[in-house]
């Protein structure tokens, strides 16, 4: 039987989902969903105790009060689990600012300063992403064992970010050098490797990426800030989070691949 009453948990990426569920609940009938968003580092701070995710540190209580109004979430009426948010592709790829490996393209092409074998460099992206706070809460809800663990891939960089590279220079020095598409294919392979005993991943929809590296910015431009106000729009120079019409693809996503657990 396909899941039907879903937990959305993650970071402020969440809001673009929350907001669609706000804006459009009838796009998605006969599916009840939940979200709860935390700041990453209340999420080594959350337990399972009798059904009941909750708080294990003073400052994840005040989180969750604070974004979400509530001491704790019983999690005994949700038969599946979604994460969203974490870990990111443009955050992994500041491995690439010491080192890379002979497979780089741009190494091929031109050398590098430091390189070190692929076998260290996969180690090092399965690291990162093992140690993220979104692979926490996987394995914590899929050690839960209550229904399918999914997590969506965090968008990639809007494409407005080219001109405005402050924050993301290694971004677009690593897409300028021609390394963006392989070292891509390299992540999504490494975390689907990680994901495997735990939950499945729900990738980028095809139709936002453009250039093979960026989100079209109609997908990112217009979206909002995590916290008690729900109205608080991002400063345009944010090219990290999507808009709630990115977040209605997502959970459109979602959906289907529910539908086929």
């Amino acid at each position: 039987m396909t899941p039907r009453n879903v937990l959305l948990i993650g970071n402020s990426h969440t809001v673009a989902a929350r907001i669609a569920l706000q804006e459009n609940p009838r796009r998605w009938p006969g599916y009840e969903f939940d979200v709860l968003a935390l700041p990453p580092a209340s999420f080594p701070k959350l337990a399972i105790q009798d059904d009941v995710l909750c708080p294990t540190s003073e400052d994840a209580q005040q989180h969750m009060q604070r974004h979400n109004g509530i001491p704790d979430l019983p999690l005994a009426g949700y038969d599946a689990f979604v994460v969203i948010g974490d870990p990111a592709f443009s955050a992994v790829a500041q491995l690439q600012n010491d080192a890379r490996s002979f497979d780089f393209p741009s190494v091929q092409a031109e050398g590098a300063e430091r390189l070190v074998s692929t076998a260290y460099m996969d180690a090092m992206i399965r690291t990162r992403i093992a140690n993220s706070a979104a692979l926490k809460i996987v394995r914590l809800l899929a050690g839960y064992g209550r229904g399918p663990v999914l997590l969506v891939d965090a968008a990639l960089p809007s494409l407005d970010s080219r001109h405005d590279p402050e924050g993301l220079r290694h971004y677009i020095d690593m897409v300028a050098r021609g390394d963006a598409v392989s070292f891509r294919k390299r992540y999504l392979r490494i975390l689907t490797g990680v994901l495997a005993k735990h939950a499945r991943l729900v990738p980028q929809p095809a139709s936002t990426i453009v250039e093979d590296a960026f989100t079209a910015p109609e997908w990112m431009r217009g979206s909002f800030m995590l916290g008690p106000r729900q109205d608080r729009l991002h400063e345009e120079r944010e090219y990290r989070h999507a808009n709630p019409a990115y977040g209605a693809l997502q959970l459109d996503a979602v959906v289907e691949a529910l539908a086929r657990s």
